[in-house]
């Protein structure tokens, strides 16, 4: 079987059925192959857009996402998006044409060490030979969704297709990989505070021993740690759960909600984990997340136990809020936790309850909870004057279907949106590991593709949009309906407001000296642009009953963001 035939029926049978990239010669024969294996291309405008594709379809299908670029320059724009995979926790394969063998480390067009680029971005890097072929996809697909998911680069030399490929036994060819994440078995750990040299090491060949009480080179004794856990949950009287990605990705939001049911706890969530529990749960404290989270800092400080469940640091790390009080940390995986004297306990998500069975809680907190979110709530009640971002996310929120998926780009918007946009289950789609400006369209075109029909939303800033305004070719490419509500201030403001912070003029964060968009469609899409409430109102209504993509420049205000957008 040739190479290219055997890695489109492995990725065929592991689900795929699309993949993104732009093309270059080397790869028509695997376009050919996957094609015929029922996997259909989509070519995108940029390639760190086909990464965010591949990203977001791996995170709303649960398959695999796939994604491939060319030489040199392909493989670099690659890189980016390549990289938000891996922050953001996304099971992604990355392909890139590669020189062959005799060109390696030569001077010639378009050569670079490919390998050298996406080891740091990726959990393995691997180059593909007829004699690695079985291992390196089957490999690949293993790395790309076990512990932490996240992408996996495989290098095709140019010269490769057409060849035979081996599938006998042979060594798997991996290069590198990151060291981002340790792998751990499953136990438990107590922090001390230092590094061992018994953790250091590859995260995709780390190991241990296996074993539910099993630790890693800083354990203590499980036994007594697990002790030490119990005597904590005991005896907490105000306890809070901080939920984050893990908890959400695990799908632990029912198990969560049969555990409140049944005890009085707090629950605070990161922005990625909007929607494990309803906004409207008598628990549901708020968000940790930049816009007005500082009045959370009330509830912390009041705790007398912090219970991160599946609380994934690449959001917000534990040593920017956790006070000194004991942490008890639950994941399905050993993370990155680094406060001293935390216990971390490493268990199937459905355990975790098991363990925190006899927790209390108190009527005080969680009362006190309710009147934070209040707070938070009518502060964003407080509508300035004039058309201000807020106003704009509040009135779609509230013309929105509920069964909408909303993709949200990067900027002062987005600090509004994880406080501000009440979210079900995984509809919040957006990058907070990684938090790249540009990605709000292409994660759109990708849900749009990946749905069953439901409305798709892209909220994004003037500057963000401009970072991949090319996709809007590929929106209509493919016939996708989107919505897509630009906030369009002229600049980027969020850097505007911390050069404010450091008492510096604002410079170099104009983005346009005017209406984004000078004409009425914009590469074929019809563009609105308002400026009120009303114009608002009626433009998102009337798009939402046309079976066509519509572009809402929402021309705001941007002193209107106020001074909560960046506190934290």
């Amino acid at each position: 079987m040739k190479i290219e035939d055997y890695i489109a029926e492995r990725l065929r049978a592991a689900g795929v059925r699309r993949f993104f990239g732009i093309p270059g010669g080397p790869s028509i024969p695997y376009m050919e192959a996957f094609r015929k294996a029922g996997i259909e291309f989509i070519l995108t405008a940029h390639e760190a857009s086909a990464a965010v594709m591949a990203d977001v379809t791996a995170r709303l299908t649960g398959v695999t996402g796939v994604c491939h670029a060319t030489f040199g320059p392909g493989a670099v724009n690659l890189a980016s998006g390549v990289g938000g995979s891996l922050l953001d926790r996304s099971p992604v394969i990355a392909l890139t044409s590669e020189m062959p063998d005799s060109w390696l480390g030569r001077t010639a067009q378009m050569n670079i060490d490919h390998q050298a680029l996406f080891g740091p971005l990726t959990k393995a890097t691997f180059r593909l030979s007829p004699g690695n072929v079985r291992e390196v996809i089957d490999r690949s697909l293993a790395l790309a969704n076990e512990e932490y998911p996240g992408p996996v680069h495989i290098g095709l030399p140019s010269d490769l297709a057409g060849s035979q490929a081996c599938l006998a036994a042979s060594d798997t060819g991996m290069v590198t990989g990151t060291t981002l994440q340790v792998s751990s078995p499953t136990g438990i750990r107590s922090e001390t505070g230092g590094d061992s040299e018994e953790q250091s090491g590859n995260s995709t060949e780390a190991g241990g021993n296996s074993g539910e009480e099993s630790g890693s080179g800083r354990s203590q004794d499980p036994g007594a740690l697990r002790s030490r856990a119990c005597v904590l949950i005991a005896s907490a009287r105000r306890p809070i759960i901080v939920a984050g990605l893990t908890a959400m990705r695990a799908g632990a939001g029912k198990a969560l909600e049969a555990f409140l049911a049944d005890h009085d706890v707090p629950v605070i969530v990161t922005p990625m984990a909007k929607g494990v529990i309803p906004a409207d749960h008598p628990c549901f404290a708020g968000v940790l997340f930049h816009a007005l989270s500082d009045r959370l800092k009330k509830l912390i400080r009041e705790s007398d136990l912090i219970i991160g469940l599946g609380y994934d640091p690449v959001e917000y790390n534990y040593e920017s809020w956790v006070p000194d009080v004991p942490l008890l940390h639950f994941d399905t995986r050993q993370s990155d936790l680094r406060i001293k004297g935390a216990i971390e306990i490493v268990l199937p998500a459905w355990r975790w309850f098991e363990i925190l069975a006899p927790l209390k809680g108190s009527g005080v907190m969680t009362t006190l909870a309710s009147g934070i979110r209040r707070e938070i709530i009518d502060a964003f009640s407080k509508r300035p004057a004039g058309f201000s971002p807020v106003t704009v996310l509040s009135l779609l929120r509230e013309i929105m279907p509920s069964t909408a998926t909303v993709t949200a780009d990067v900027g002062s918007h987005l600090h509004l949106l994880g406080q501000l946009w009440d979210v079900e289950d995984g509809r919040l789609i957006m990058t907070n590991g990684w938090s790249s400006m540009g990605f709000g369209l292409p994660a759109a075109i990708a849900a749009s593709l990946a749905g069953n029909g439901e409305q798709i939303l892209c909220i994004t800033g003037d500057g963000g949009f401009l970072m991949h305004a090319g996709e809007i070719m590929t929106v209509r490419r493919l016939g996708l309906k989107i919505i897509m509500v630009v906030l369009s201030d002229g600049e980027l403001n969020l850097i505007r407001v911390k050069q404010s912070w450091k008492s510096v003029d604002p410079y170099g964060v104009q983005v346009s000296a005017g209406s984004l968009f000078g004409a009425n469609s914009f590469l074929g899409v019809a563009v609105k642009r308002v400026t009120d409430e009303t114009a608002l109102r009626s433009a998102v209504t009337r798009a939402l009953r046309h079976d066509e993509s519509t572009i809402i420049e929402a021309v705001i205000d941007p002193s209107l963001y106020g001074d909560i957008v960046v506190r934290s």
